[in-house]
């Protein structure tokens, strides 16, 4: 553990990085106080009582009458809640109140929810319950010292997200929570993925969905023409309307970019495109890039499409089979084999993690005795499942993964099989060629590309904007490879091509996506901002014995382009002694840090820890989580 001095010097350090809105020059009136850190605090004394929203950063605030929550995410809760301990009134949106309450019965819930999860909603939950004295929704608000309040409904960063406007000395200001982080920017883009009901879509494929709501809430605010914004991150905002302004436009840009290329039109069609963009879009309008134009039906001599998997026939009559996801695709497969289309499946290769191309893998390998292939980018996350936090898991291992390296090949009769890492739908994703002898050649991209384009909705699958990583490094894959080729999605029944030209259309909306979101998003990197887990904690899912002790890393993705150090603190329930470390990550790799858990001899059911992550300049607090069940001896 630091010493005190330590601490001392390196939160001194890290004020100094920081304006500081609490000096004489500050454009606050008199009564109001901005306190700086991870988050904000702003302190209102009015007649002897002092409101805070948001809560205090420091590590011992003075004492507070009232604590007025936005939104319940504990990345930003922490910082009222030793004010709240303290014997403040907590205040906090009628919308989220479970979720400051009851956080024994989501995190019950969502120890197994988080397998097969297509809601794709944030798990930054508080792990303990926070009582809130009053809740709020839209309307007046009076609050200790007589002070009068409007509370503006102002979903998007979180779905029942509330602002606080107030006039004080003539001056009008309004905390918006995350709404917004500076003249701009908001602080990222993963929090948005959500639902769009109207146009049938489920949270696993709405692209920062919330957007829409942002910019209805942004002008929301911008009609009440405060003079000052106050964010629960960020610096404060003394130019309101032009900062709205440009994030909305800017929010838009990214949309006109994404849709662009949207794989989900092939599924969906272009009325449902049109559907989804004109939520955030004036103009739906979208220059789309064309379909591929070269689409071929494989006539089921050889290759059989099944549900997401396909199946490959030697001209012995074995097969090999490509992901394996459901029982339907089990029977279908074993009524094949009684019909003689093929006599044993003599492999299985997995292109990537989800449910739908794994739930069956394990049993199938059992039924057919045959090894299961795929990278060793993906190998871990099919064989310890639990020990990640990704969208559309299952929870079926699988045992023995045998690892191809990059360009390894394997000959199976009359094919060649070449793996390749192609991180497209997901960072876990694995591409493999296929040659056959007598020159036909495939190459199955599982569900990183449609014929209209990128399947990367789900931000939470971790889609990096990084040259030679993400779809970038697949459309390199494409490019390198024989034009011969033909692209097979998992999903989709026939293969095709793309053209040069549609190859640089997708690789210039890739760069000015990229271009977008650097000015969109506040962090070093944008991909900081699209990469909720670039700090998360493995094993995710752990178990243990009363008083036993336990190994958790902190693996974090370094999106800077150059090396950077980040300190990993713990946290837990009380009376667990959890650890903290650092580590320096070069750039665009991956580190990790080594950390210790020794639960109490009382301990026992699920328990959830935190971790804050803190580097030169910039700190989050309780940013990622790891589930301990502790079970008796």
């Amino acid at each position: 553990m630091l010493s005190s001095r330590v601490t001392w010097l390196i939160a001194l350090a890290l004020a100094a990085l920081l304006p500081s809105c609490s000096s004489k020059d500050s454009p606050l009136p008199a009564g109001a106080e901005l306190i700086e850190g991870p988050v904000n605090g702003l302190r209102i004394e009015r007649e002897g009582k002092t409101v805070a929203i948001y809560g205090d950063p420091r590590e011992q605030p003075p004492p507070a009458d009232a604590v007025l929550f936005t939104h319940h995410r504990r990345d930003v809760v922490w910082a009222g809640r030793k004010l709240v301990e303290a014997g403040a009134q907590a205040m906090g949106p009628a919308a989220e109140q479970k979720l400051f309450e009851q956080t024994d019965a989501f995190w019950a819930e969502y120890s197994t929810a988080r397998f097969h999860d297509y809601g794709q909603q944030s798990s930054k939950v508080l792990t303990e319950p926070l009582r809130l004295d009053r809740t709020v929704a839209a309307g007046k608000l009076t609050l200790p010292g007589g002070l009068d309040m409007e509370v503006v409904e102002t979903p998007g960063y979180t779905r029942g997200a509330v602002s606080y406007v107030f006039t004080l000395g003539g001056k009008k200001i309004a905390a918006t929570g995350d709404l917004l982080y500076s003249d701009g920017r908001i602080h990222d883009l993963f929090s948005l993925q959500d639902a769009i009901p109207e146009a049938n879509v489920r949270g696993y494929h709405g692209y920062a969905a919330r957007a829409s709501d942002v910019i209805a809430s942004l002008r929301k605010i911008s009609a009440l023409q405060p003079d000052l914004i106050v964010p629960a991150r960020g610096p404060l905002i003394e130019n309101p309307e032009e900062a709205i302004g440009k994030s909305i436009a800017r929010l838009q840009e990214l949309f006109r970019e994404y849709y662009k290329t949207d794989a989900l039109r092939w599924y969906w069609g272009d009325d449902n495109l049109r559907l989804r963009a004109k939520r955030v879009l004036s103009d739906a309008s979208i220059e789309w890039m064309p379909m591929a134009n070269e689409l071929r039906e494989i006539p089921p001599r050889w290759l059989h499409k099944l549900g997401t998997s396909r199946l490959v026939v030697s001209d012995a009559g074995t097969a090999f089979l490509i992901d394996c996801g459901t029982d339907q695709v089990m029977e279908q497969l074993r009524e094949m084999r009684s019909r003689g289309v093929f006599s044993k499946i003599e492999g299985v290769f997995v292109t990537h993690y989800h449910d739908d191309h794994t739930d069956r893998v394990q049993t199938m390998a059992e039924e057919c005795d045959c090894p299961v292939y795929a990278g060793p980018e993906v190998a871990d996350i099919l064989e310890r499942p639990g020990a990640y936090r990704m969208p559309a898991m299952t929870d079926q291992p699988i045992e023995a993964v045998r690892t191809l390296a990059e360009g390894e090949q394997l000959r199976w009769n009359e094919y060649l099989f070449t793996y390749t890492y192609f991180p497209g739908q997901a960072v876990y994703h694995g591409g493999l060629q296929m040659v056959r002898d007598d020159g036909e050649k495939f190459f199955f991209v599982g569900d990183s590309f449609s014929p209209s384009g990128l399947d990367d909705y789900c931000l939470l699958n971790r889609h990096f904007l990084h040259e030679g990583l993400g779809h970038y490094l697949c459309l390199q894959r494409i490019r390198e490879a024989d034009p011969e080729f033909w692209l097979v999605n998992q999903h989709i029944e026939p293969v095709f091509r793309y053209d040069p030209g549609q190859l640089d259309y997708m690789e210039r909306t890739l760069r000015a996506k990229q271009a977008v979101a650097a000015e969109l998003v506040p962090w070093e990197d944008p991909n900081f901002g699209l990469d909720e887990q670039w700090m998360r904690l493995y094993p995710y899912g752990n178990e243990m014995e009363p008083g036993g002790e336990l190994t958790l890393y902190g693996v974090i993705f370094n999106h800077a382009a150059g090396e950077r150090e980040f300190r990993v603190r713990l946290r837990g329930p009380q009376g667990w002694q959890v650890s903290e470390g650092a580590v320096k990550v070069a750039p665009r790799r991956e580190g990790r840090v080594a950390l210790t858990v020794k639960a109490p001899e009382a301990a026992q059911g699920l328990q959830v820890l935190t971790a804050d992550v803190s580097w030169e300049g910039g700190e989050l607090r309780e940013w990622a989580e790891a589930l301990v069940n502790v079970r008796p001896r």
